[in-house]
Order: C-alpha cells, then sequence, then structure tokens
C-alpha cells in the first residue's frame, strides 16, 4: 500500500525546502514523535544524523524499516518512549515534531518546549507543525485525542514565554486540504469513529503514523503513487506558498531560534 496523503507530501515538501535554507553549520536532529519515520528520512537524506522519539511500538518497526542503513551506520537512532521521560545528554541543531504538540495539555505544552530548549545548541532550531484553524474541529481531532487546533498567534506567545525567537511561521496545504476536509472527515468517521470511546491517551497512542489504516486517507493502491507524488503535486505546493499567510490555512509551520 502507499501512505503519503496529498497533505504530507505538500509538508514534506515544504520540509525540505526549509532543511535548504538551514545553514550548513547544521549538522544533527531529533524528531520528536517519529510515526513511520518519513521526517527523520528526509533529514537523513540531506546529510544530517540524529535521534528520534515514538510512543507507538508498531510506528517504530516501520521507522526501523525504513531508516535501518542509517541505524547500521550509527546515524540514527530510534527510542520507544516518552520524550519528556528522558533524560538528555546530547544537544542537537534541529528538533522537529510533526502533529505531536496538540495531543499535549498545556502545562504538558510548557514541559515539552522547556525540554527541547535545554537540548537544542546555540542559534538551533525547533521546528514545529501542528493542526490548525479551530474552525475545522472535527471528527479527526476527537479521535486522535487533540486538545486543541492552533493558531499563528500561539506561537508568539510560546517564543516569549520560553525565551525563544519567532524565525519563520507559514500556513499550509491550503487550499486543496480545505477542499478535501469534508471527504477526509467522512473517512475517519466512516472508518475510526469507535475510537471516541477510548480514553484520550488511548486516542493519541491510536493516531500514530503506520497504525492508521483508513483506505484513501492513510493507506492507498500502490498505483496511486504515480498520481500522488512531488511532480504531480508540484502546482498545489506553489498555491500552498502562495497562501501561506492565509487565515484558512489547516496546517501551521514554524520554526522557533534559540537566541
Amino acid at each position: 500500500m502507499y501512505n503519503l496523503a496529498p497533505g504530507n507530501i505538500l509538508q514534506n515538501m515544504y520540509i525540505k525546502a526549509r532543511i535548504r535554507e538551514m545553514p550548513d553549520s547544521y549538522e544533527t536532529f531529533c524528531e520528536i514523535g517519529s510515526g513511520n519515520g518519513v521526517i527523520s528520512n528526509i533529514f537523513l537524506e540531506h546529510g544530517y544524523r540524529g535521534f528520534s522519539y515514538e510512543i507507538n511500538p508498531e510506528s517504530c518497526k516501520i521507522n526501523n524499516h525504513l531508516n535501518n542503513g542509517y541505524i547500521q551506520n550509527s546515524n540514527y537512532e530510534i527510542k520507544n518512549m516518552d520524550f519528556l521521560a528522558d533524560k538528555i545528554d546530547n544537544k542537537v541543531d534541529v528538533i522537529i515534531t510533526c502533529m505531536v504538540i496538540e495531543h499535549l495539555p498545556d502545562e504538558k505544552v510548557s514541559q515539552f518546549f522547556t525540554h527541547c530548549r535545554s537540548i537544542l545548541n546555540k542559534n538551533g532550531i525547533i521546528v514545529t507543525l501542528v493542526p490548525s484553524n479551530k474552525k475545522y474541529w472535527g471528527i479527526e481531532d476527537e479521535t486522535a485525542g487533540h486538545y486543541k487546533r492552533y493558531e499563528f498567534n500561539d506561537f508568539n506567545v510560546i517564543a516569549s514565554q520560553h525565551n525563544l525567537k519567532l524565525k519563520h511561521i507559514a500556513g499550509l496545504t491550503y487550499p486543496l486540504s480545505n477542499f478535501l476536509f469534508r471527504i477526509s472527515n467522512h473517512l475517519v468517521r466512516k472508518s475510526e469513529k469507535w475510537k471516541k470511546d477510548l480514553s484520550i491517551d488511548e486516542r493519541t497512542a491510536n493516531s500514530a503514523s503506520g497504525v492508521r489504516s483508513i483506505k484513501f486517507k492513510t493507506e492507498f493502491p500502490d498505483y496511486f503513487k504515480y498520481f500522488l507524488n512531488e511532480i504531480t503535486m508540484y502546482p498545489f505546493y506553489l498555491l500552498q506558498v502562495f497562501f501561506k499567510r492565509n487565515k484558512n490555512c489547516m496546517v501551521i509551520y514554524s520554526e522557533l531560534s534559540n537566541q
């Protein structure tokens, strides 16, 4: 099965573009909530070395398979544990977390950024991708165990609270995800409505990359790779960049730098 949805492809394309803008001195990264390892793989393919955290063991297995060569070369390590529970000695240039902090209550979000800052090199950055725009709260937020959807100004507040500088911020996946929103909600409701009966921690654990199986949402027939790829999605990538400050964007990308 092919497992890259249109929104994921657009997000990954933006991450790649931003990596190309990062200083040549950057060499190390930490991914928090690495899921199936696709984003870690992007950094590894750009010459970085690093480590990641993921609480779901099935996702760790998929990540291990994808990035096994880098693991064997000691350029990458996967930790099947909670990032906040680990005492980390190594410092890194880039911390990246994709679709994670929306699963945390406010007090843990504060702990999260405090912990991130403690392992960040001078002039390093924290890259965060989150679902955005409260008006798009839907069944997927409920079944995935989200506490909130973020707004652009939330990152000014986080920066101020943690003595960080908001270096870059952009809205992603507009307008494509907005067009697909109702279809996406229908597919999630049909396949995952039962998750609403779980605890919020259980919903979070079951939302990790590699464990969700929703046809035409998280999984596609193999031949879809000929229709859903970076070449065919490039016009939507250009739209994404053009509308990156649109208030209706459903994903926010931010870079917070260590002052």
